[in-house]
């Protein structure tokens, strides 16, 4: 079956590609977001395609070209662009337009539910894939936990957060530097804690991968305790306890080469 997916998001789709069965010929079209790869770039590579099946990842021009030029047989959501964009006077009809016109839409976080289905009460869920593979447990902790925030372009890390942290001797690491994808599985076994988002009611992607690592997690669940989980994750033990739990947690839920059948399975229906 000759398949032709547009865009990635989050590097969801190369996580799964490398577990699709090989009855699939795939024909990736990436993008970057420099201008003309995401307009007259993106335009042609998919004018030139040629596939049976569809799949366009995230609800704007990538997914609106497939529909315009050939057929949306899959869009694929992923947050910023039904969470925020879908309200947008300047390209929110973009959005509904792609949810609209796809045969199949799916969404990559359980938070999503609710926007989409007012639009494609039919939408699933897939979960965002995480390569177990790659990101595997850490061996050690330390006994001093220590803990990560990757900077948010659209939040800023709760005031009162690194003040408790600091007072259950836990340290705290603030990067606002962008890490190559390459470097994330090391880079994350360097800690014991990821601090996640708070404003979005889901775990993202990072947070995912840094649980299958082996991290205990503070996230939008601890939002409105925090005090009480800065003083949980002072002790080393219960961060140890939390981490394997959580490696555990990704296998049974996010586990790549399960996604990926999941996702095959959405293919053939519509084949």
């Amino acid at each position: 079956m000759k398949l032709v997916i547009v865009n990635d998001c989050a590097h969801v789709m190369e996580d799964i590609i490398p577990y699709v069965s090989d009855k699939f010929d795939i024909n990736f079209i990436k993008r970057t977001r420099g201008l003309y790869s995401k307009t007259l770039g993106l335009l042609f590579d998919i004018l030139r395609s040629e596939g049976e099946i569809y799949h366009a990842n995230y609800a704007l021009q990538d997914a609106y070209l497939v529909s315009v030029f050939k057929h949306l047989d899959v869009l694929h959501v992923h947050g910023s662009d039904v969470r925020w964009t879908l309200k947008s006077k300047s390209w929110g009809w973009i959005v509904k337009h792609d949810l609209r016109s796809a045969k199949k839409v799916i969404y990559a976080t359980p938070d999503l539910e609710t926007i989409v289905k007012e639009y494609r009460p039919d939408a699933v869920y897939l979960p965002n894939p995480v390569r177990t593979d790659v990101f595997i447990p850490k061996e050690s902790y330390s006994k001093n936990p220590r803990a990560v925030y990757f900077k948010l372009s659209y939040e800023s890390l709760p005031k009162e957060l690194p003040e408790l942290l600091q007072k259950n001797g836990i340290a705290l690491d603030v990067l606002e530097k962008k890490f190559p994808y390459s470097e994330m599985p090391s880079l994350l076994k360097k800690y014991d804690i990821f601090i996640d988002r708070f404003t979005i009611e889901s775990c993202s992607k990072t947070c995912l991968e840094a649980m299958s690592t082996g991290l205990a997690t503070i996230d939008y669940r601890h939002k409105s305790f925090l005090k009480e989980r800065a003083e949980q994750l002072s002790d080393p033990g219960f961060v140890e306890r939390e981490g394997r739990e959580n490696v555990e947690y990704i296998k049974n839920n996010h586990k790549a080469e399960v996604v990926a059948k999941k996702l095959e399975k959405i293919w053939e229906d519509l084949a």
